[in-house]
């Protein structure tokens, strides 16, 4: 014991005396710098231990990916290329699988929408499969790796990570994996998809939900899954959203009236797209938009050809008899296809007494009780009448107030009725996941989740790409990037497949330290559990301001710096805590080993 202790230690220590593998008359110079930082402003990536470093170490439980990321800048007009040799270990079992790959720069406004005028930046966010570049001197090229564990991986893995220049640059990854093990449907994870979007962006596609059109969903949705999403995103009105997006939302069911005045419905479109959801693993809610349409509208068809719009006054005669009808036709189809208790009505951010009136339609129609209801809110819910009545809650982290007892009672009261309740970002909140966001702003929030004792999060949108997002991440009304998670293929690709953005894997990351969170909090001893609960209550929320372009963005440097080194501070807490119950659940005195982390709060080595 206490020489792996020393081990640990000692390599603490070295960690931050490494220097970079490149020297004086080499083509390039590569090392590892933070992945959770903007690649733009590395003044603010001093904090983190690996920074210029030709070593990092890095720690993970069991089915998890972890993210790392190189610098490598030319000194000469230069071709590089990057390949990751396998990991291996003493045991040699399970060994971690290993994947690298190329950041590419996304053009991304500084400020609201999509005005080209507007100043922009480049954004590292597009992570491609690409493995080799061009650079000319001066120039930087980033390489994105990702190292998963395996379900029986434990111990510790060494593996290189080798640019080739005008020699092989070796950069050393020791991976240590701790016997514990992610749960990846803990958290409830909702990022709303938009499976039009890719209809109307390639040009292969010319039919929505054509095989086509389902093969590349297949990937979009695969990439969803790994972040541990579940909910099932669908429209059965048109432009629930009165159209915020670039490309049209159609409704995934066909409001049709005939001559004699009777409402019938097409759900074939609905019926496939849960059905490939489905098929890929998503057995979540179903989540249908919208009861309550932003613009109070309904678009219904004269003999399935000619769309005619009709508004409607939530809570008036004509409105009960729209949808009461629907609610008829759709329980029972429901029904036939064993998804009515899976089924959610969610209503986004709309006027809080519309609410009830909604509630009560569903309620009233046969079976009706058994379809759940959804809401996300911008504002503190204070009526906890109404609110027990949503089974499914997010809430703005603009709404989420500090120190509010009541607020935290709120929480718990719905905890204890079994209710979820999520939190959930957009546009004009800080910290947030836009193009211009520091990563490490995805990792925060969803730190503070947990530490709020939410029980998961939600965000618009995975995919509601703009026109040309590979790019440009501007979106039409809100920050660039706010729209989408994942890149779409070259617009002319026969077999698109989709690309993550670095966004997307620090949520991730985040979900996961909010998922190690809750589970060491019940499996560690009481004093080292209110340890861990320490470092968490010290995450400092900062708000945002908006920019001189109308966006929102971080009041300060000072701000930003501190985010990210919240992030790392809450992380090591969570090595050092996983480390403890690992030591506790062997029979083991881990006194000795908190008291080394303590003073050197690094990754750790196995324990035997």
């Amino acid at each position: 014991m206490k020489k792996l202790i020393t081990a640990a230690v000692c390599a603490a220590m070295l960690g931050g005396m490494l220097t970079s593998v490149s020297a004086e008359g080499d083509a390039v110079h590569c090392s590892f710098t933070y992945p959770a930082m903007d690649t733009s402003n590395p003044e603010l990536t001093v904090m983190y231990p690996y920074e210029g470093s030709d070593s990092v170490y890095v720690s993970a439980w069991q089915e998890e990916t972890v993210y790392l990321k190189t610098a490598v800048t030319a000194d000469a007009d230069t071709h590089i290329s990057a390949s990751m040799a396998p990991l291996s270990g003493v045991k040699q079992n399970d060994q971690p699988s290993a994947s690298i790959g190329l950041l590419k720069p996304v053009s991304a406004g500084l400020g609201m929408g999509n005005d080209p005028y507007l100043p922009h930046v480049n954004a590292y966010d597009r992570i491609s499969p690409e493995t080799e570049t061009d650079l000319a001197a001066g120039e930087t090229a980033y390489f994105w790796i990702e190292i998963t564990a395996g379900p029986e991986s434990s111990g510790r893995y060494d593996g290189d990570v080798i640019i080739h220049a005008d020699r092989d640059y070796a950069l050393h990854v020791e991976l240590v994996v701790t016997p514990l093990k992610l749960s990846q449907q803990e958290l409830s994870v909702d990022l709303w998809q938009y499976p039009y979007a890719s209809f109307s962006y390639y040009d292969s596609i010319t039919e929505p939900f054509s095989e086509p059109h389902l093969s590349a969903l297949r990937k979009e949705l695969a990439l969803y899954k790994q972040a541990g999403g579940n909910h099932i995103t669908c429209t059965i009105t048109d432009e629930p959203w009165a159209h915020q997006t670039y490309y049209d939302c159609p409704s995934m069911v066909k409001w049709n009236i005939d001559g004699s005045g009777n409402l019938w419905f097409d759900f074939s479109r609905f019926d496939t797209w849960v059905e490939l959801c489905e098929s890929e693993g998503l057995t979540g809610p179903i989540e249908c938009f919208s009861i309550l349409p932003f613009d109070n509208d309904l678009t219904v068809y004269d003999d399935m050809s000619n769309p005619l719009r009709v508004v409607l006054t939530p809570g008036s005669e004509e409105w009960r008899w729209y949808w009461e009808t629907f609610l008829y036709m759709f329980t029972g189809h429901l029904k036939e296809k064993g998804w009515l208790d899976r089924t959610v009505m969610f209503v986004d951010e709309r006027g809080i007494p519309y609410f009830q009136t909604a509630i009560d339609l569903v309620r009233s129609v046969p079976d009706g009780s058994q379809i759940t209801f959804a809401a996300a809110v911008n504002v503190i819910p204070r009526d906890t009448a109404l609110y027990d009545q949503i089974d499914y809650l997010s809430i703005s982290i603009a709404s989420v107030p500090e120190n509010d007892p009541e607020f935290d009672a709120f929480l718990s009261h719905r905890a204890g009725l079994g209710l979820t309740t999520t939190l959930y970002n957009c546009s004009t909140n800080y910290p947030n996941a836009f193009a211009t966001s520091d990563p490490c702003e995805s990792v925060w929030t969803m730190q503070y989740l947990a530490l709020r004792g939410f029980d998961g999060y939600l965000r618009w949108a995975l995919n509601a790409w703009p026109e040309d997002p590979r790019s440009c991440s501007d979106a039409p009304h809100f920050e660039s990037g706010d729209t989408f998670l994942i890149y779409p293929d070259e617009r002319a690709s026969a077999d698109p497949v989709p690309e993550p953005s670095v966004r997307l894997r620090m949520i991730t990351q985040g979900l996961n330290d909010a998922r190690k969170y809750y589970a060491l909090t019940k499996i560690l001893p009481v004093n080292d559990a209110e340890t861990l609960r320490q470092v968490f209550r010290s995450l400092e929320r900062y708000g945002g301001t908006y920019n001189a372009y109308g966006a929102m963005s971080a009041v300060s440097d000072e701000s930003r710096a501190s985010i990210a080194s919240q992030t790392l501070r809450t992380e090591e807490g969570i090595r050092k805590a996983a480390l403890i119950a690992v030591t506790a659940q062997r029979g083991n005195n881990g006194n000795s080993v908190s008291e080394a982390l303590r003073a050197f709060l690094t990754q750790y080595q196995e324990l035997e």
